[in-house]
């Protein structure tokens, strides 16, 4: 089962930022893959480094963002597309909400129930119920960047039978260096899943590159480069299933 993620450099508008995403869609679509992925906060013009007011940000994102997502779903009808993330508002409130695709019908959402402070400080609310779909191929569960490290929250998706889990993140200059993936590789270990963390280029230095981490480890993930990127895996969903018994016994 191919899954892709498209690793994105952060720009100063919207506009180059749906731009660069559609390039990254279609060069992951032709890799043939059944599952494609983005950032968070893909499409937010500089993305963390001076978010301070989600009703702007989210007036200025919110539709053309979603607009981009059904037309690149809908240009590659065979392909589950997890949009990353974007600034939903709610009758006046905000959430940091990752969507799933297909075919340009949106499939499903999922608030991020663990903003950071500086989202919170920009008006972002906590969403509150996990978000786990079935697909003909396996379950799919979100998360969301500092979703990570709140144990409740990871259970709740893991309980409800999540085998593939994508995890897009961000980075600013406050986020804390962060050498390998610990906690990522901890949550597939210990719960027999695989992670897809997707992000951006910033996050290669501040919350560790985008990724395709297993049970047995790193199966492989982005260089180094200042450049946009596309990885694609191939992830085996009986070996999966396999190690998933042995962690009931």
């Amino acid at each position: 089962m191919k899954v892709s993620l498209i690793h994105m450099k952060v720009r100063p508008n919207l506009k180059s930022n749906l731009t660069a995403a559609g390039e990254g869609v279609r060069k992951a679509a032709g890799q043939k893959p059944a599952f494609v992925a983005l950032p968070e906060y893909f499409s937010v013009p500089n993305n963390m480094e001076h978010f301070d007011c989600a009703e702007s940000i989210s007036k200025e994102t919110y539709l053309p963002t979603i607009e981009f997502l059904k037309h690149a779903s809908k240009e590659h009808p065979e392909v589950y597309l997890s949009g990353g993330t974007v600034l939903e508002e709610d009758n006046g409130t905000f959430y940091n909400t990752s969507t799933f695709w297909r075919n340009g019908t949106l499939l499903g959402k999922y608030r991020k129930r663990n903003p950071i402070a500086a989202e919170l400080k920009a008006g972002v609310s906590r969403g509150n119920k996990p978000a786990v779909f079935t697909t003909e191929l396996c379950k799919v569960g979100m998360l969301v960047c500092a979703d990570m490290f709140d144990p409740p929250t990871i259970k709740a998706v893991v309980d409800l039978g999540a085998e593939l889990v994508f995890l897009p993140v961000a980075a600013m200059g406050t986020h804390p260096h962060v050498k390998g993936h610990p906690l990522t590789e901890k949550l597939a270990t210990d719960n027999g899943i695989y992670v897809v963390k997707v992000g951006n280029v910033s996050s290669n230095a501040r919350g560790g590159r985008s990724a395709f981490i297993t049970p047995w480890g790193i199966e492989q993930e982005v260089s180094d480069a200042v450049e946009d990127s596309v990885i694609t895996a191939d992830l085996d969903m009986q070996k999966l299933r396999e190690y998933r018994k042995t962690l009931k016994k």
